[in-house]
């Protein structure tokens, strides 16, 4: 895993590197080369424009511009500070490194107050970085969208003006950029939707900033490592046996699919709990799989039957919102040993209801798997609100109720407790139906398996991620199918 900050936690670690005897000036002259470094590597630098704030993200957009006339690049300063009465930058307004970086400007260095796009060949982005957390206005907002428009390659520093750093959020308007180049450490809007599309390609830049502790970690391919080892000498038992319970009557393929991935992710035995009218369809399509059904007469006595051989749970995948529906999800709600993943129906049942709500708050070991619209339901905070800040929505119902949030989006978001992980695997083929219920099938298996749920939940998505991109190389981005998914999972498991 990799640390990912938010801007407070970056401007910490930038303050403590500084008392610790970094001058920030000297911070500074390595953020400026490494920007110039890969603009120099990727870029066609014909012309650069520079467009500069007042503060320290527009000093290093200056310390570049001297960097490049020392290199006999033609460079031009469009600041986009306050300005004195005669118009030009007025240096009382700037932050103290900028304003250094500004008299250190040769007098050749072309420094303009107005946009002027001619014979450019590529647009900086030093106007704001990651401090802003209102809505751009004024000269600001008409600068990003007069770069937008330009149509020009653009290296955005730290972030593109116009993203929140913590959440991704565009405030009002944002530079898109072709390239970005973090400093010292990537922060949430550099992963999260939309910041993560308008930073193009994030690249950091050691500057010698010692990050310390941080809430937030990026999942890597090699954090699977965490699963259990498979010991040679091992039965069906050992990797122990999921219970999915999901479907109803004559909607089999949701449990179908979270069945076949608990199987395909490691899990020993899996067990189904299905209407009787489905049983043909689950003996068929999945042999290896212990079907067992009930009738509404039955339905309680089956379920706790299943519930008491079982190492891990899977509800709610297509099982509806019938009163049988509602039953099994307050009876496994009621289990207080087993590992739980709840997704799908399950969820809205949950949210509906306060008496299952009081039970899910109740009980212990569980991992919530909503998309933003199910977890709206049982936050009962407005879907806008939680599709602005990710992050925060998650790790607020984490810590109110207790339990690990998979918050499924294009980056998923995990939160337990205080910490935050991100993946960002994946693709959009695996926008289709049934996706969802791999990845529930995915966690139960882990989980069944003997992994911490906290370590089911982040390798399970990240399992499902690698899978799907798996899946893509062979059918392609279009025309996946969540069934690609659990096939492809042999690809990538260790």
């Amino acid at each position: 895993m990799k640390k990912i900050l938010t801007a407070t936690e970056m401007k910490l670690y930038d303050a403590e590197t500084i008392k610790k005897g970094t001058p920030s000036r000297t911070l500074m002259e390595r953020a400026a080369r490494a920007a110039f470094d890969i603009l120099l590597n990727d870029f066609p630098c014909r012309r650069v424009l520079l467009c500069c704030g007042n503060g320290n993200n527009g000093g290093d957009g200056l310390a570049m511009a001297r960097l490049l006339h020392e290199h006999g690049i033609p460079a031009t300063v469009w600041y986009l500070g306050a300005l004195t009465e005669s118009g030009v930058p007025d240096t009382a307004a700037m932050s103290e490194e900028c304003a250094t970086q500004y008299a250190r400007l040769c007098p050749e260095i072309p420094v303009i107050s107005a946009p002027d796009f001619e014979n450019v060949s590529v647009v900086v982005d030093a106007i704001l970085g990651i401090g802003i957390s209102r809505p751009l206005s004024g000269r600001i907002l008409d600068a990003t969208k007069a770069i937008n428009a330009a149509k020009l390659p653009v290296l955005a520093i730290d972030i593109p003006t116009g993203i929140h750093a913590d959440s991704g959020a565009v405030l009002g308007s944002a530079v898109a950029a072709t390239k970005t180049v973090a400093i010292a450490a990537k922060k949430y809007g550099h992963v999260l939707f939309p910041g993560a599309q308008l930073c193009g390609e994030t690249v950091v830049a050691d500057i010698g900033i010692e990050i310390g502790e941080a809430k937030g970690h990026v999942l890597e391919r090699q954090d699977l490592a965490a699963l259990p080892p498979r010991p040679r000498r091992a039965h069906k038992g050992t990797f122990g046996r999921v219970l999915v319970v999901g479907g109803s009557t004559h909607m089999s393929g949701a449990a179908l699919l979270a069945a076949k991935a608990a199987y395909r992710a490691g899990a020993g035995l899996v067990e189904i709990l299905a209407p009787e009218e489905n049983r043909l369809v689950y003996q068929i399509a999945l042999p290896e799989a212990i079907v067992t059904c009930y009738h509404d007469s039955n339905a309680q006595t089956q379920l706790k039957q299943a519930l008491a051989s079982a190492d891990a749970v899977a509800i709610g995948m297509g099982l509806s919102q019938s009163s049988t529906a509602k039953l099994f999800v307050d009876l496994t709600l009621q289990t207080q040993n087993i590992p739980l993943v709840i997704d799908a129906d399950a969820l809205n049942l949950i949210a509906a209801d306060m008496a299952l709500r009081a039970r899910l708050y109740l009980r212990e070991g569980a991992v919530l798997t909503p998309h933003p619209m199910e977890l709206s339901r049982l936050s009962t905070r407005p879907l806008c609100e939680i599709m602005q800040d990710l992050p925060r929505a998650a790790i607020s119902f984490a810590k109110d109720s207790g339990k690990t949030v998979v918050l499924k989006d294009a980056h998923t978001v995990i939160a337990h407790e205080e910490r935050l992980f991100f993946n960002t695997f994946g693709n959009s083929g695996m926008a289709t139906g049934g996706s969802g219920d791999v990845l529930a099938g995915i966690i139960a298996s882990f989980a069944a398996q003997g992994s911490a749920l906290p370590t089911a939940a982040t390798c399970g998505v990240l399992a499902h991620a690698l899978a799907g991109d798996a899946a893509k190389e062979r059918h392609g981005n279009r025309g996946l199918l969540a069934s690609d998914i659990v096939e492809a999972l042999s690809c990538i498991l260790p």
